[in-house]
């Protein structure tokens, strides 16, 4: 059979060339529109490295010091204080709230920097990459209300949090302790020093732990967890709640639920609800704030309407073509061929023919690529710690994608021959061979 298909496709060369040329350009277009909604995906569905499911974030802020219900008396710093522990003590006794921390943002939030770190063996004008850096306070406990776990050779989440973080302290993600210390395992005389600092302040290694992304578009999971003071001014300001839900317990239907409750129990002197949101509602919100979410929509439907107008178009070709094959259809089927070998020869040129247009298209794009790259998602993660992700490897990356449009465009191409192949390969030699 794949004989026949060879002999027939190099007979029929001159036919097929504008087939060919079509599917070489769908090919390229194919590769834009797929590989950018691919690392989209890639990057929204990807493991975040921690329990974002049973994550709540609670926003609250204090009443402007102008509003009528403005509480003077507790703009005391003492009392301000207390007012915000009560706050505190009242967020972790909510129903189904196993853990609990507060920050001015958390995972995913905004109060985060990249910053080059260098280790004590480096230069201060060398290159490094970036790396985020979240502050929570020293007497918080984020790695157990977000679930994230300690790395081999690295105390235990439980001895990590006995002691609270100074603001000397690091904890750092496997990522950097790979790309700075690949030969050694452990977090003894392993530290960095702070970056811009006047005295060469050294930040000590306390902890290692699994690599998370505090963004869902930023796909490295080089972190640092750094601890931070609390200023008095700082309880005029807005705090996040961050809680951990009991298991089982679902995220949306606990708002929904209690959101009077948590309204009214968490009001303490000028300190009101602002928002209450699920980990997985903020980081979609925030996707579609920075054009995240629409740009991949948008691809998956231009990418649908285009594989869509594909299958018609080859079938508007094949169907033109075998209405010109019907004859040699009925020879066949006078020797003896069968509807279901018919039907096999005509997808299978088809395919044969998509593979050559394809390999063809994918070595123009391959030369484009060495030049001017391939997807690399919504933000250039290029400048952070590399990760091993096949979206930074070239070669993975290309054979990745490459696979992906050949099996969409082949596939496209079987459903567009398999109408007009079934319709020729029923008709009766009889009819067939009428005008001959």
């Amino acid at each position: 059979m794949l004989k026949i298909i060879f002999k027939n496709l190099w007979s029929r060369r001159s036919k097929n060339a504008w087939l060919t040329v079509e599917l070489i350009v769908v090919t390229l277009l194919s590769w834009i529109i797929i590989d950018s909604a691919v690392v989209s995906l890639h990057d929204s569905n990807s493991d975040l490295g921690y329990d974002a499911d049973r994550i709540i974030n609670i926003t609250m802020e204090c009443i402007p010091r102008d509003a009528p219900t403005f509480d003077n008396s507790a703009y005391d710093p003492e009392v301000a204080k207390q007012q915000f522990e009560t706050m505190l003590f009242k967020a972790s006794t909510l129903p189904e709230v196993e853990r609990m921390c507060h920050n001015y943002s958390g995972i995913n939030g905004d109060m985060w920097m990249s910053t080059p770190m260098f280790t004590g063996d480096q230069a201060i004008d060398s290159i490094a990459p970036l790396v985020t850096k979240i502050g929570f306070l020293g007497d918080e406990k984020p790695l157990s209300v977000y679930g994230i776990e300690a790395a081999e050779g690295s105390p235990s989440v439980e001895e990590l949090e006995a002691r609270p973080l100074g603001p000397n302290d690091l904890i750092i993600t496997e990522s950097i302790d790979r790309y700075y210390w690949p030969d050694r395992r452990g977090i003894k005389d392993k530290y960095f020093i702070e970056p811009y600092s006047r005295d060469s302040t050294r930040l000590n290694v306390v902890g290692i732990v699994r690599d998370f992304r505090h963004k869902s578009f930023v796909r490295s999971g080089a972190t640092f967890i750094q601890g931070k003071e609390h200023y008095k001014n700082e309880y005029y300001n807005k705090t996040t709640l961050i809680l951990r839900l009991k298991p089982g317990i679902d995220a949306d239907q606990y708002i929904r639920d209690n959101i009077a409750q948590i309204t009214s129990q968490l009001r303490t002197g000028n300190y009101y609800v602002r928002s209450v949101q699920n980990q997985r509602q903020m980081i979609g919100e925030e996707e579609y704030s920075y054009g995240i979410s629409s740009h991949r929509n948008l691809m998956i439907l231009v990418a649908a309407l285009f594989l869509i107008n594909l299958i018609v178009g080859v079938t508007g070709c094949v169907w033109l073509q075998t209405g010109k094959r019907i004859s040699e259809m009925g020879v066949l089927r006078s020797f003896g061929a069968r509807k279901s070998q018919l039907m096999r020869l005509l997808i299978g040129e088809s395919a044969v023919l998509a593979t050559i247009a394809c390999l063809i298209g994918i070595f123009i794009y391959f030369n484009y690529a060495l030049s001017h790259g391939l997807a690399c998602g919504f933000e250039d993660n290029s400048e952070y710690m590399p990760d091993n992700s096949w979206v930074n490897s070239f070669g993975a990356h290309f054979a990745i994608i490459s696979a992906i449009v050949y099996a969409i465009i082949l596939i496209c191409t079987v459903i567009g021959t398999y109408f007009p192949a079934r319709h020729v390969s029923r008709i009766e030699p009889v009819d067939a061979l009428r005008d001959e």
